[in-house]
């Protein structure tokens, strides 16, 4: 059925459409000082505004620096972005370096973590409001796990042809979020194959669990790790809203309306446990409300529906009035042997697994089936390279391995006509490459790791320092380029006059701003 309908959408010109699509990359890390340490410094001044740059933020932590990529027309591109915002940061962030690794450096205690700052403004204030939220509610510790996050779309174009292909008479806008689900729900039951070939985080400093119990191992009297892990990031031990009572969240995908529906009530339905922590406390904020969720992004999925989204609009409400214009994967571990943290072989894999994800099946997710995708998860991150661990499968328990084979007979289908179309060979390259991993597990960037360390009597911590140093010295030969270079510190510099103009056009006090900001939840 995948042949006959791949097929058909070459032969209407879908395919070629492909070459419109646009690929962005978020990557996270973390800035560390020369003995390894998280820095405690203030994000620098020559990287421009955290609250207003379009190309270099931070994340939870004022050390978690995230540089994100503008939307590109080829995974080439948005690598080749990528690649010169490292070496811009490289340069803004002197004798600090980037951490190769997504799991954390040694870590001092939850209180040695600095929380992000964004300034005076009521916005910059909500913000670093929502990280304190964070901390009260989790701890800062599991908030300093970074990662690579995938953002795709199709080009409208695409979607004009596919929906008459589909022979679908819906409002195009209704027509694209519709399947943008369709994908996402595919996304989410076969992304335990991007856990498994990308995984690259099988161990962790000690630190990081700062003193709970464990099943993981003790690799050295500093390191823990999973004998067959593959990415402990996306674990049990990760980010996570799957708490008890009134604490757990369950967000459907079965459709945009279902999707905001389960959202809202996050965002409007109080918590027990979080009110007894206090919102206005002493005379400041400990968390923006004492709702399941404080905001939208404070649910943890490994993917999402993205809309074109203004700072002063709630995500859900943009998503109803403006439908999915774009997918984000965020399971992807940062790539410990990659300077960047990803490679282009994988940014081709994930747009082929994409495509795939839109033609193999419409199906709904049923509860039970939503519990069987989070054990898929859990389990391929902890014991995804064990020989005898099997997956929930189409209704069956199988081998990982033939699990795989199953998907990767149907990508190489759907490989071969978008290259065809393309007059490429990329899709299939890259399967090539991914299908090595599975007939054999040394190539594995989680295995890599675990070699690495036992070949060199590497704690986790000694290794991901001294690959940290090596991309650092990689970036001060990197030949940057100009016109892109000088982009991105354009936008530093606007960035700042920006910040400037949002904290000096506050009119309201932070708690009506708050007021407000909520008040326009969707009804």
């Amino acid at each position: 059925m995948i042949d006959k309908f791949c097929e058909n959408l070459s032969s209407q010109s879908c395919l070629l459409e492909l070459k419109e699509s646009s690929i962005g990359i978020e990557k996270e890390s973390l800035r560390v000082d020369e003995q390894g340490k998280i820095s405690h410094k203030r994000h620098p001044q020559r990287l421009g505004s955290s609250l207003t740059n379009s190309f270099i933020t931070t994340d939870y932590s004022e050390a978690l620096i995230e540089m994100v990529t503008p939307p590109c027309k080829s995974g080439k591109d948005a690598i080749f972005f990528l690649e010169n915002l490292h070496s811009f940061v490289h340069q803004g962030i002197q004798e600090e370096s980037l951490w190769a690794s997504s799991m954390p450096c040694i870590i001092d205690g939850e209180k040695s973590i600095p929380i992000a700052y964004y300034g005076e403004s009521n916005l910059g204030r909500m913000k670093t409001t929502y990280r304190r939220g964070l901390d009260s509610r989790y701890g800062r510790i599991m908030q300093v796990i970074s990662g690579i996050h995938y953002n795709f779309s199709f080009s409208e174009n695409f979607w004009l042809i596919y929906r008459e292909i589909v022979k679908s008479k819906e409002n195009i806008d209704d027509f694209i979020s519709k399947n943008y689900f369709i994908i996402l729900r595919n996304l989410l039951r076969h992304g335990w194959v991007l856990i498994y070939l990308f995984g690259c985080s099988p161990a962790i400093c000690k630190s990081y669990l700062d003193g709970k119990r464990t099943d993981l191992k003790e690799f050295d009297r500093f390191t823990y790790y999973g004998k067959y892990a593959t990415s402990l990031r996306m674990g049990n031990i990760g980010y996570q809203n799957n708490k008890e009572k009134d604490m757990g969240v369950i967000v459907d995908y079965n459709s945009l309306e279902n999707y905001i529906e389960s959202l809202k009530r996050a965002i409007t339905n109080e918590s027990s446990e979080y009110k007894k922590i206090g919102v206005l406390k002493d005379g400041y904020y400990k968390q923006l409300n004492s709702y399941i969720l404080q905001i939208e992004n404070e649910y943890y999925s490994s993917v999402r529906p993205k809309s074109s989204s203004k700072h002063n609009i709630n995500p859900i409400r943009s998503l109803k009035e403006n439908g999915v214009k774009y997918i984000e994967i965020r399971s992807l571990d940062n790539n410990i042997f990659s300077p960047i943290g990803i490679e282009h072989d994988q940014v081709h894999f994930i747009e082929l697994l994409i495509i795939y994800c839109l033609i193999c099946g419409s199906e709904e997710i049923t509860k039970e089936e939503y519990g069987l995708i989070q054990e898929n998860l859990f389990g391929v991150a902890h014991f995804g390279r064990d020989q005898d661990f099997k997956i929930n499968s189409k209704g069956s328990r199988n081998n990982v391995i033939k699990a795989l084979e199953v998907i990767f007979q149907e990508l190489e289908i759907v490989a071969s006509y978008i290259d065809s179309s393309l007059n490429t060979s990329n899709y299939i390259d890259s399967l090539l490459l991914q299908r090595q991993k599975i007939q054999n597990q040394d190539l594995l960037p989680s295995k890599r790791v675990l070699d690495k360390m036992s070949k060199e009597n590497y704690s986790f911590f000694e290794l991901s320092m001294e690959l940290s140093t090596d991309h650092k010295k990689y970036f001060k030969e990197y030949q940057a380029n100009k016109k892109l270079i000088d982009l991105i510190k354009n936008e530093c510099k606007d960035s700042v006059t920006k910040q400037k103009n949002i904290e000096s056009h506050d009119t309201a006090n932070f708690d009506d701003f708050l007021h407000n900001y909520f008040s326009k939840v969707i009804t």
